[in-house]
This record gives C-alpha cells, structure tokens and sequence, in this order.
C-alpha cells in the first residue's frame, strides 16, 4: 500500500526513530501564531514576542512577576465565598465554588498577599480567572 511508504526525498528518520516533543516546551500565541519557547515566552512576562499579545495567567504567576524575588506572605490563605443570598440557576452556588476548589487547587478567584515590589511594601490582590 503506497501511502503507507514516504514518497518524499529527504526524509530519512524511519518511524520508529522519531521522538515525541514534551508537553509544554513551546508556546504558540493565538494572535499571530508565533512558536517560541515556553522558557522564553516566561521570560517575556508572558506576551508574544512577535505581536505583544498577553497570554492569560493565573495569581501564582502574577505574585512570581510583581514581587521583588518572588517573596511573599500569603493572606487569608483559607478565605472561602459564602452565599449569603442563596444563588441558584443550574447549581447551587457552594457546588460550584467547590468544584472550582477540586478544578483548581485554590480556595477562591482572588488571592492576596503582602511583599515589596522594588524595596517598597505592597498588598496585592490578583484574579484567577482558571477559577470560573
């Protein structure tokens, strides 16, 4: 069967010999389609470096960007959302904040916490939008 036989000149790794790219070594941006490394794309504070898109990221990446050496004092590490007024439309409001909770690891969408951004002490509250 010839389609299972290369056709092309100058290929020459056999199957067998190929080897699987990791997971999470390259960064694509959706804008323009750029491939880069996910290293650089890091060190790039996470914007393309073809097009300056900002790729989304999460409250763990924005305290390692914002505070000096990425040092800091977690606050309220434990906070949860209430439900004070018993919202409902296809689930329950607990149930979906505990969901998120299984999803993502964290307690709430917001996360705050105290450190020095350039020597000067602050308090920075960051989303998480994976928490939705």
């Amino acid at each position: 069967m010839g389609w299972f036989n290369r056709i092309k000149e100058g290929i020459t790794t056999s199957t067998h010999e190929k080897k699987e790219t990791p997971d999470g070594l390259w960064s694509k941006c959706p804008k323009c389609k750029t491939i880069v490394t996910t290293e650089e794309h890091k060190k790039n504070l996470h914007c393309c470096i073809n097009c300056n898109y900002h790729s989304r990221i999460g409250s763990n990446e924005y305290f390692e960007i914002l505070f000096d050496n990425n040092k800091f004092i977690e606050l309220d590490k434990e906070m949860t959302s209430l439900d004070p007024l018993k919202f409902k439309d296809k689930k329950k409001y607990p149930e979906r904040v505990k969901a998120m909770q299984k999803k993502t690891g964290l307690k709430d969408a917001v996360r705050t916490a105290h450190g020095k951004i350039k020597g000067n002490k602050v308090v920075i509250a960051a989303m998480d939008f994976t928490f939705i």
